[in-house]
């Protein structure tokens, strides 16, 4: 337990640490012996990233409550994480006893199905988690019995006969993976999961209905505050309107149809970004010449990327048969597979091979047996690329190897639409090649095309260009 001081108030945080001779706070709590079988360990221990006191302690409440509706879901026979949703809970535990939710007003008492035996059931749940006196004020006084105490499946049942059922803001990215069969999809649930700590980070957990639009304006100027970016702001708050718009429209929410995340003004948006800054050609000759002294990876990745533009995952989640290099055209396919997701749909696509990137392919082709290019860069287990990773050890490199200030990989994407477009590259072909196309040529993925656009990216590389920053 650590006690703090904010605001002139002080704090006793149970399960806030801060080790001895470190300046960042950790979230520690013992996992509960009827639990650790579902834990690597007897203790929970999480860095909370942060020295900031403030921010500490609402990171710490925030776990909290995170940590608690996971023993809750573990003491109720549930996976530590919810992947059917609440609402899903509730209706396969009503049909276990043939309740159908339209069904349970009508006169006829047969069409309710087994009402009688799902009362006992709840009766039961309400006996597991109050006290004996607690039960005695139900059955005696006729106090309404509070649903919110039962275990999630049982609660969601309950709320839905009684027509009180709503979602809290946390529970949306469960139903909402559900009804969008994203479930499998980690990025997808990271960017739904990241949305929520976005808003509860700064507002208390509640039906989206309840939000009012002051809440919402704080919301903002408290992440400004804090110094995350517009564009960041936008795109958390597009991922709530989304979730708040499906889940309450498919789940038939009414009350929380109408919430404030509908609309949104971010103030001096768009003021914070920064121009995406292009390599020189004399940088890009240096780096043709790079040398790998460690993680040849990165150098293949480095050079595909110079010489086609491709997205660093694109470039991670590339596999063997992507490559064609016995083509008469030698080039990439760039498409949707089980560990990596596509930007847009437009992004899938061909790439033709030339300069350097010709050359790390074949080498890294040549290199291993792995059906990933750069297995290295592979999550096996999570299923997904580690990108940022690969990302991160490039950007290092290339400082390295430029001087710090030099840009990053990502401006190997940008600078390759500067070169093709002062090779006098058409717009569509330009699009096409950095899969930003809405539309594509009827010759398109034909040896015509691939010969066409193999010609453009060929005088890129040889070709000076100036710099438009």
């Amino acid at each position: 337990m650590l006690k703090l001081t904010i605001n002139g108030v002080t704090l006793s945080l149970k399960y806030l640490h801060k080790a001895k001779g470190r300046q960042t706070y950790n979230y520690r709590r013992l996992v509960p012996s009827d639990l650790r079988q579902h834990y690597a360990g007897r203790e929970i221990i999480r860095s909370l990233k942060t020295s900031d006191s403030t921010i500490a302690a609402r990171e710490c409440l925030r776990i909290t409550r995170e940590v608690e509706a996971e023993f809750l879901r573990l003491r109720s026979g549930l996976p530590k994480e919810s992947s059917e949703g609440k609402h899903g809970l509730g209706l396969k535990l009503l049909r276990q006893f043939g309740i159908q939710p339209q069904d349970y007003d009508k006169a006829d008492y047969e069409a309710q199905g087994d009402v009688l035996g799902f009362a006992d059931h709840i009766e039961k749940a309400f006996e597991s988690a109050l006290s004996v006196e607690e039960m005695d004020s139900l059955r005696w006084d006729g106090a309404k019995a509070d649903a919110s105490r039962l275990p999630l499946a049982e609660r969601a049942a309950l709320e839905t006969l009684r027509g009180e059922f709503r979602l809290k803001a946390s529970e949306y990215p469960a139903e909402y993976l559900r009804l969008k069969d994203k479930a499998s999809d980690q990025k997808f649930k990271n960017d739904a999961e990241l949305a929520v700590k976005f808003l509860l980070a700064v507002l208390p957990d509640k039906a989206p209905g309840e939000y009012r639009r002051s809440e919402l304006n704080d919301l903002i100027a408290l992440q400004r505050d804090i110094g995350l970016k517009s564009a960041s702001i936008k795109r958390r708050l597009a991922m709530l309107r989304a979730m708040f718009n499906l889940v309450s429209l498919e789940l038939e929410l009414d009350e929380d149809r109408q919430h404030p995340f509908n609309n949104w003004h971010i103030p001096g948006e768009g003021e914070d970004k920064k121009d995406k800054q292009d390599f020189t050609f004399d940088q890009l000759t240096q780096l043709r010449e790079f040398k790998a002294s460690r993680v040849k990876e990165i150098k293949w990745m480095m050079h595909l990327m110079l010489d086609t533009g491709l997205r660093m995952k694109e470039c991670c989640g590339l596999m063997r048969q992507d490559v064609y290099l016995n083509d008469q055209y030698p080039h990439l396919r760039v498409a949707k597979n089980p560990f990596r997701r596509l930007k847009t749909k437009n992004s899938k696509r061909f790439v033709p091979l030339v300069g350097v990137a010709l050359e790390a392919a074949m080498e890294a082709v040549e290199s291993g047996d792995s059906d990933w290019l750069f297995a290295r860069y592979i999550d096996l287990e999570e299923q997904q690329t580690k990108n940022t990773s690969a990302a991160n050890t490039m950007n290092k490199a290339i400082a390295g190897y430029l001087g710090a200030g030099a840009p990053t990989s990502h401006s190997f994407r940008h600078t390759m639409q500067t070169r093709l477009r002062e090779v006098g590259c058409p717009e569509h072909l330009r699009n096409e090649l950095g899969g930003w196309s809405k539309t594509v040529s009827e010759s398109y993925g034909s040896t015509a095309d691939l010969k066409n656009k193999s010609e453009y990216l060929q005088k890129a590389v040889t070709t000076p260009f100036r710099n438009i920053t």
